[in-house]
């Protein structure tokens, strides 16, 4: 990842908020912030997840519709071990555990990844 874990939810936050003010929708913020990193050089499959996580915590805050993030994240989740997500995050794992936990109980997914923390 190019970014740091908190760096990367921040840059997120801000794009977030920025298609938001524009007036984006729920259907339009989605694939305008991830175009945002997609095509970035160093872009890689854990980060990606992560901008899912973050998406979830800020649709939430702002009463959106998430399913469609879910739903992909789901998708994404199944594919990869928790080994290579720590490796990824070094020290941001502690706080990508946090935002999982924050976001699977209220959505009801992942309950089958045995994650540790959650």
């Amino acid at each position: 990842m190019i970014f740091e874990y908190e760096e990367l939810k921040e840059c997120v936050e801000e794009d977030f908020e920025r298609f938001y003010k524009m007036g984006f929708n729920e259907n339009q913020i989605f694939p305008a912030v991830l175009n945002e990193y997609e095509h970035g050089e160093d872009f890689g499959f854990i980060e990606n997840i992560c901008i899912h996580v973050f998406l979830i915590l800020f649709y939430t805050e702002k009463n959106l519709n998430y399913e469609q993030i879910v739903d992909r994240l789901n998708q994404l989740m199944s594919e990869v071990e928790e080994s290579e997500i720590k490796v990824e995050l070094g020290n941001g794992y502690s706080k990508f555990i946090t935002d999982l936990s924050i976001v699977t109980p209220l959505y009801n997914f992942l309950k089958e990844m045995p994650y540790e923390a959650l």
